[in-house]
């Protein structure tokens, strides 16, 4: 099965209810935007940029354009030699690429995951289920629901322009 049908199959066994949108690929942010713009679509799309520190990965998930500082994860990593991961090695550990890095259900549930807390005060999420073509919008709340039910390790995070926090929950 591929792992977008499976996604698919997942959220329906959860009862998560989801709208599937299909687009073309964008391969900017500015495509992206104006897509989104052209389709009135006003809630937040996902980013979920994955980071390679000490010989392990992460993922962080923010909304589309919000800026990542990767040295604030430096504490919480045990290191200062933080980068982002290359497309194999995304594609090695989450079956991925880049562009379509969705933000739930790897294989590999060794990867923790921080998710940005203000994800949370919009209504909706929408993400890329490793398909560059398709993405599925839930609920925010399903989406916590969702984070709650995976094998990861998940922390939520705080990152404002004065301010940079990781808590165990929302």
């Amino acid at each position: 099965m591929k792992l977008y049908e499976n996604t698919l199959k997942i959220l329906k066994d959860l009862n998560i209810p989801f709208d599937e949108i299909s687009h073309e690929e964008s391969h900017s942010c500015e495509q992206s935007r104006e897509f989104r713009y052209n389709a009135w679509l006003e809630w937040l799309w996902s980013k979920n940029i994955v980071f390679h520190a000490k010989w392990k990965f992460y993922l962080v998930t923010t909304y589309w354009d919000k800026q990542i500082k990767a040295r604030n994860f430096k504490h919480e990593w045990g290191t200062k030699d933080i980068r982002f991961a290359n497309g194999d090695e995304i594609y090695s550990c989450l079956w991925a690429k880049i562009g379509s890095i969705p933000p739930i259900w790897f294989l590999n549930s060794e990867i923790p995951i921080f998710v940005d807390s203000e994800i949370f005060e919009s209504k909706f999420f929408i993400f890329n289920p490793w398909d560059p073509k398709k993405s599925i919008r839930v609920t925010t709340n399903d989406l916590r629901s969702i984070y709650d039910k995976l094998k990861n390790p998940i922390r939520y995070f705080i990152h404002t322009e004065e301010n940079f926090q990781i808590n165990q929950e929302i």
